[in-house]
């Protein structure tokens, strides 16, 4: 099979990108694909690439998309069966590039753009589980233009308390969060500042204490059926002193945050958790995969946000999840493409032709 792996992006989250691909493109190798390499820079142009994964992207063969038709490099159609993106960030995963794929007749692995959407907003994700009483984190939303004065302060701790956790709506990998154990009016301003560089509206929830942090991986199969796998264990040791799994312990090789499976949390709360992922991911009418995390609290779940794009690197967790369950790297993605496949299939067999008036 001719497999498209899509990534950097113009995003924050680009390096990660970067990392993620160069960590599957042997995983797909191994499957017994060929693979085609488009890197997307900073400014968001699109190039061909030679046989390795590179921070440095070459720009000597750029990468033209049709719509209806597909990619094209020097007036020649790309070969590609089916994609995959570990795009992560804005444009890579908020429906803006899978909306792209689809448009230029491209099978992508993943969530198609509307449920892309939903999960990078995250608040419209919140608002979508809470429709399907899946627990989420009490939130006060911080509009585009809303005033950041002593009013939204007083408001924020009278409903969430003292300690709050401040992130961007629509960011990933952490980018952007601070975590204000005894909030104060400075600091929650400065938090609110530091989060509108990154997104148009800002969360503020309640900073849960004592605090355990679980994911749980989803794989579509190509029957349609989902896979639930773990849930993990956030090992952070840096926990303690941010107050929350950052970017820096996210991504470092030494000394970064590592994934417990089995988690430990007993069995009754790991099935609450596998069994609240699953229904996240149908909630916001998921595809392909996924990566859910939570909250644990004094034996209450919370579910925190989903991810419609997990990273894929050497340390993410979503790999290390899916083969604590049996299913390695390798595996998971020759489902992934499958199951992409399936889904062009029945949307081809759609009708998108008008009735005929007579």
């Amino acid at each position: 099979m001719q497999v498209a792996l899509i990534y950097g992006g113009r995003s924050t989250e680009h390096d990660v990108s970067v990392a993620s691909a160069a960590h599957i493109h042997t995983a797909i190798l191994d499957g017994g694909h060929t693979v085609t390499l488009i890197a997307i820079t900073l400014d968001g142009r699109w190039y061909l690439q030679e046989e390795s994964v590179a921070a440095k992207i070459a720009t000597d063969r750029e990468v033209t998309l049709r719509p209806g038709v597909g990619a094209f490099v020097d007036g020649q159609k790309l070969p590609i069966d089916v994609a995959i993106a570990p795009t992560h960030g804005w444009g890579g995963e908020d429906g803006n590039l899978q909306g792209l794929c689809t448009l230029c007749a491209i099978p992508l692995v993943g969530c198609d753009t509307l449920s892309s959407g939903v999960g990078m907003y995250k608040m419209v994700a919140q608002e979508l589980f809470a429709a399907h009483a899946i627990p989420t984190v009490e939130t006060v939303l911080v509009g585009e233009d809303a005033a950041v004065d002593r009013h939204l302060f007083d408001r924020a701790v009278e409903r969430l308390g003292p300690a709050l956790f401040i992130k961007p709506e629509s960011s990933g990998s952490s980018v952007g969060v601070s975590a204000l154990r005894t909030a104060d009016l400075a600091a929650f301003c400065e938090a609110i500042r530091i989060g509108r560089k990154h997104s148009e509206r800002v969360l503020v929830q309640t900073l849960v204490t004592p605090l355990i942090e679980a994911e749980c991986a989803i794989l579509e199969r190509e029957d349609g059926t989902v896979v639930a796998a773990g849930p993990g264990r956030v090992i952070d040791p840096g926990a303690e002193a941010v107050g929350f799994l950052d970017y820096h312990h996210k991504y470092t090789a030494s000394g970064g945050a590592t994934m417990q499976v089995p988690s430990g949390l007993g069995a009754e709360i790991d099935e609450q958790i596998r069994s609240l992922a699953t229904q996240a991911f149908r909630a916001i009418k998921g595809n392909g995969y996924a990566r859910v995390d939570f909250f644990v609290s004094d034996g209450k779940v919370f579910l925190n946000e989903i991810n419609t794009a997990p990273g894929m690197t050497a340390q993410s967790h979503w790999p290390a999840l899916m083969k604590s369950a049996g299913w390695p790297l390798t595996a998971a993605l020759n489902e992934l493409f499958a199951s992409a496949l399936r889904r062009r299939e029945r949307n081809d067999g759609r009708i998108y032709t008008p009735p005929v008036l007579t």
